[in-house]
């Protein structure tokens, strides 16, 4: 461990000035993307949590004091700073809820994509003996979730209030209503070094392929990787291995809007990403579908794991069933828009919905810091 720590040292980058006094401060340089959509970042603070860049002044402080630790070390650095608000969309972070839990800033968490079963924060609730003591040992002031689910789920692990946002990326897009074309399918691919690819995987791009083809519609696929790079050219040549006809493969950019992509699609396929309950909330014609229903402990990932829903539904399919998936592929094409969205408002309860601009959200900041003293508006990312 000492021998792990003295290299993260040597290879990290260091900030040789303290850290200068904020009220608020961003916790995780990663929450940029989503907390600058809420915040005026001119009046922040981004406290760094991967070792990625050391405060030298707060790291020396802490060793002359006898504080080694780097929870003791993150600690230091908002206490410096006197920060008033402590924010993330890191929602799933135990270190978080740790620092939450002993410093007097009201702590702030914002759920940045969808929890999970497995490999994720609730995998804590696998635990059910532990649950209280889990619940008791970690604290959030805030948590702004996509849903009423997570929110019961995150009170079963966490002391604090809960406030249902829905997505804060999706929200700050507005919905496009243009005309729709095309199925457009969520890559699910990841590299050969992270996980090897399932043959369900290659049957159900397939099945979505040949679908489109028999309905005459454009097959998109939105891919997961930053265009040029090693990760995108795999991800690329995957499908240009596997699917034989004329396909449209969108590489991820920083011009790229995604969320209008979808919207301009008559058919959303997703594999249980974040994206697809989005898409879902801005009321889009989604299917989600879940190749690995019987590949243990994938399974806990998926589309009604949680509610105990039906292997099948008007929308979702554990399976890659060629009849079944058309015959959900077809449902959700042909259903009227009035039947469609009562169909999804029913399942609210465990997608999302839009709050254009993040508008309620912002109010409900407002008001609620307003109680704890702090002007929230001089902040706020008009």
């Amino acid at each position: 461990m000492l021998l792990k720590n003295i290299k993260i040292l040597l290879n990290c980058k260091y900030s040789f000035l303290p850290p200068k006094k904020s009220e608020i401060i961003i916790f995780d340089q990663h929450s940029l993307k989503i907390i600058s959509t809420i915040f005026n970042l001119k009046n922040t603070q981004v406290l760094k949590t991967r070792k990625e860049e050391i405060n030298l002044f707060i790291l020396l402080k802490n060793f002359i004091n006898f504080k080694f630790t780097f929870f003791e070390y993150l600690m230091s650095f908002i206490i410096y700073s006197q920060a008033k608000v402590v924010t993330t969309s890191i929602d799933n972070n135990k270190t978080f809820y740790k620092i939450a839990s002993n410093c007097s800033a009201t702590t702030i968490f914002f759920q940045n994509g969808v929890r999970m079963g497995h490999n994720d924060i609730f995998d804590l609730l696998r635990n059910a003996k532990e649950l209280k003591n889990i619940r008791n040992s970690n604290f959030v002031n805030l948590m702004f979730t996509f849903n009423q689910m997570t929110s019961d789920l995150y009170k079963k692990i966490i002391t604090g209030k809960t406030f249902i946002s829905g997505s804060i990326l999706s929200n700050n897009e507005k919905i496009n209503k243009n005309k729709k074309s095309g199925l457009i399918y969520i890559s699910l691919f990841r590299p050969e070094s992270k996980r090897k690819t399932h043959p369900n995987e290659i049957r159900l791009v397939r099945l979505l392929e040949k679908y489109c083809i028999k309905k005459n519609l454009k097959f998109k696929i939105l891919c997961k990787f930053l265009r040029g790079s090693k990760k995108s050219y795999e991800e690329i040549n995957f499908y240009k291995k596997t699917l034989k006809k004329d396909f449209l493969v969108i590489p991820n950019s920083l011009e790229r809007n995604s969320y209008k992509l979808l919207d301009q699609s008559k058919i959303v396929v997703s594999s249980g990403s974040t994206m697809g309950i989005e898409s879902l909330g801005r009321k889009n014609r989604t299917v989600i579908i879940n190749p690995f229903p019987n590949v243990h402990p994938i399974k806990r990932n998926f589309f009604g794991y949680f509610t105990k829903r039906k292997n099948t539904g008007f929308f979702w399919h554990n399976g890659v069933n060629e009849k079944k998936i058309f015959k959900i592929l077809n449902n959700v094409k042909n259903c009227k828009n009035k039947n469609w969205h009562k169909i999804i408002s029913k399942c609210e309860y465990e997608t999302t919905k839009h709050d254009p601009k993040n508008m309620r959200l912002k109010k409900n900041l407002i008001k609620i810091l307003a109680q704890k003293k702090i002007n929230f508006k001089k902040y706020l990312r008009t």
